[in-house]
């Protein structure tokens, strides 16, 4: 029997602008830092290998309107200079979006009948 360790690292997408992660979503966990409590979320690709991706504040927005089991695409885009509580800062983007069924959507002309 051979034998490989769990890796509990996540990635942390903010070093990696424009590349693209796709897994199933599994959950999330908390974990405390020297900073204070940080999200980690968790995914499983579609070869069966599990990865991790640190959460930030807009990322942890879009996966709070995620239901665990979603294919789902996360792609950082960098940092965008918008206006904050605290005045103009940059903050971190990120596109998420998640896979649909193409032959389940109607179009709207099918859905008022």
């Amino acid at each position: 029997m051979a034998w490989k360790e769990v890796s509990r690292t996540a990635i942390d997408i903010k070093k990696h602008p424009d590349q693209e992660y796709i897994g199933e979503y599994k959950g999330f966990e908390k974990i405390q830092t020297k900073i204070g409590e940080q999200t980690i979320y968790k995914f499983i690709d579609d070869d069966g290998n599990r990865f991790n991706i640190y959460g930030f504040t807009n990322l942890n927005r879009a996966m709070d309107l995620i239901a665990e089991g979603t294919l789902c695409r996360i792609t950082y885009l960098g940092t965008e200079n918008v206006q904050t509580k605290f005045g103009m800062k940059d903050v971190h983007q990120v596109r998420v979006e998640i896979a649909i069924d193409e032959t389940s959507e109607q179009t709207p002309e099918l859905e008022a009948f």
